[in-house]
């Protein structure tokens, strides 16, 4: 192979990170003087491209106070354009020569170009020896063409629907409004719900992210590459632990939070308890392409969910799906659409996203902030969770300084304006558990004095407060659980939701019902938000139906 083809190759093909030649060891790619050279200069590039959108209104002002003449202000640009355009040029030959010298990057080239030529298991065993820019790596999995093509359909019909509705209820005055919103939305507002997207942050957290690879492939983890139904690329990360464990034969698929990433995130708890694993990144986090918008990130956990199914092997009924924080929309939304998932577990979550932006935001900017969010970040987990008919286990972190929101109806109500907004009381779990009992045992919480109660009971974390409550109200462990099997052997001992049980209840029975039903539903983990979750509260949740086996 002449220099010339080599060097024409390597130009821009992608940047090698860590060798693993003989097993997963800790070998870093030393790339030579020129190529580092080459690969600082460019990264400087994709930053300052990354922030051009939002310095072109300030350089634009500035042009404008000084009162250049058109003319000028283009052969300025101009001038400052070729300059980049040359210095950006003999960055890529230099690196492009350097590696093309380099006889350890030659071979790695070899493989990829390798690997895409035939990806079979053989050629990704060997491209798997390498870690190196996750743009360049061979497709694992994509969507088959016919499940594609109904999802798409979907997605239009649903389209069709949302836009429909919103031309009926839409009025003149709320056009403004809306053309900012959508402004907004698609600028700032997606980048501080998901900071993780933002790519300063990737840079930074570059080495970082590295090193918790390293970690898991360690661990026996296989990285892979999906593609999406609207064309973006997915970063997993899969443990198998079939044969290995007791919860082996069960894969728990992780759906991280708005800062969080497979490679540093919660992977390692149900891992500590031998359940296979299989992690992902967002749209834009990490090696993943694209933008977390709610459409990206549902195609995102779609496609991990095919992923899992068609390729890893394992059952719908073998899946966990488990969230923490905002990872519990994708979570929530994967549980509705594979209805036959064994269970959901939701860490330190919230029922939906509005009261939060809101409680964070200027009061005057509240109605801007509520259309940003409901037409497009409407991140609604409530909504989604009560359409899922399985085993559930929600967590809340009694210290969690992220998901507490304090309403301008609970400052009334709390009779204080000295509020403690890290309080447990204004945790939006409470509200999530809340819906999720009223939609599932609507005849228990029928009445005012069984939401009270479940109120109160939420509004206090200590262990020994708690008791207290429980012991007031009579609730038995026992007597509660003889009213459920009782109950559903009446009903064939099948579960269905909303249930009847409490239906022909007294009201005594019926505050016993809801505390104990909110113990089996929620557990507390006395930490803050970013705490890691203790492995003894991971497990698959309550399922009233094993009371009859």
């Amino acid at each position: 192979m002449s220099i010339i083809r080599i060097l024409f190759k390597c130009l821009l093909s992608p940047r090698l990170y860590k060798i693993y030649d003989t097993g997963p060891i800790d070998k870093l790619y030393e790339p030579r003087n020129l190529e580092r050279w080459g690969d600082q200069i460019l990264t400087s590039f994709t930053l300052m491209w990354s922030f051009s959108l939002y310095a072109i209104p300030f350089v634009a002002t500035f042009m404008y106070r000084r009162s250049y003449p058109l003319a000028d202000q283009i052969c300025s640009l101009t001038k400052v354009a070729a300059g980049a355009g040359v210095i950006l040029f003999a960055s890529l030959v230099a690196r492009g020569y350097s590696r093309a010298t380099n006889p350890v990057y030659i071979k790695f080239v070899q493989t990829l170009n390798k690997a895409k030529a035939r990806y079979d298991s053989e050629s990704k065993r060997q491209l798997l020896q390498y870690d190196f820019e996750f743009w360049a790596w061979p497709v694992d999995f994509d969507f088959p063409k016919e499940i594609r093509d109904r999802d798409l359909k979907k997605a239009l019909h649903r389209m069709d629907r949302n836009e429909s509705a919103r031309r009926q209820g839409e009025l003149l005055m709320a056009l403004p409004c809306r053309l900012v919103s959508y402004v907004v939305a698609h600028t700032l507002a997606v980048k501080l719900m998901y900071p993780g997207c933002i790519s300063i942050l990737n840079y930074a957290m570059a080495s970082t992210l590295l090193q918790g690879r390293l970690d898991l492939i360690k661990r026996g983890g296989t990285r892979s590459k999906l593609a999406t139904v609207d064309g973006n690329y997915i970063d997993t990360m899969f443990v198998d632990q079939r044969n290995k464990s007791t919860h082996g034969n069960t894969l728990v698929v992780a759906c991280e939070g708005n800062c969080g990433f497979y490679e540093i995130g919660i992977l390692g708890t149900p891992l500590s308890k031998g359940y296979s694993v299989l992690g992902w990144n967002h749209p834009g986090f990490g090696g993943s392409t694209g933008l977390p918008y709610p459409s990206q990130e549902q195609n995102g956990i779609d496609c991990v969910m095919g992923f899992a199914i068609h390729c890893l092997g394992f059952l719908e009924s073998q899946i966990i799906l488990y969230g923490w924080s905002i990872g519990g929309y994708t979570a929530t939304w994967a549980a509705m659409h594979y209805p036959s998932v064994s269970s959901v577990v939701l860490d330190a979550t919230f029922d939906d996203v509005l009261p939060l932006a809101i409680s964070r935001m200027p009061r005057p900017l509240e109605r801007l902030v509520r259309t940003t969010v409901r037409e497009h970040l409407n991140l609604n987990i409530a909504e989604q969770l009560v359409r899922y008919h399985g085993p559930v286990l929600l967590i809340r972190r009694t210290e969690d300084e992220m998901v507490c929101a304090v309403t301008e109806s609970s400052e009334n109500n709390s009779g204080t304006d000295n509020v403690d907004e890290n309080n447990v009381t204004w945790n939006r779990g409470n509200h999530l558990l809340a819906k999720l009992l009223a939609r599932r045992y609507p005849h228990v919480l029928q009445s005012t004095p069984e939401i009270s109660l479940l109120r109160k009971f939420l509004s206090v974390a200590s262990p020994h407060a708690r008791r207290s409550i429980l012991e007031q109200a009579g609730v038995n462990d026992e007597e509660c659980i003889a009213m459920i099997k009782n109950y559903l052997t009446a009903r064939g001992n099948v579960v269905t939701y909303p249930s009847d049980l409490g239906e022909s209840c007294e009201l005594s029975d019926r505050l016993k019902l809801t505390l104990f039903l909110a113990t089996k539903y929620m557990k507390d983990q006395h930490s803050q938000h970013c705490t890691p979750l203790v492995k003894e509260l991971f497990h698959p949740g309550w399922d009233p139906a094993t009371l009859t086996k």
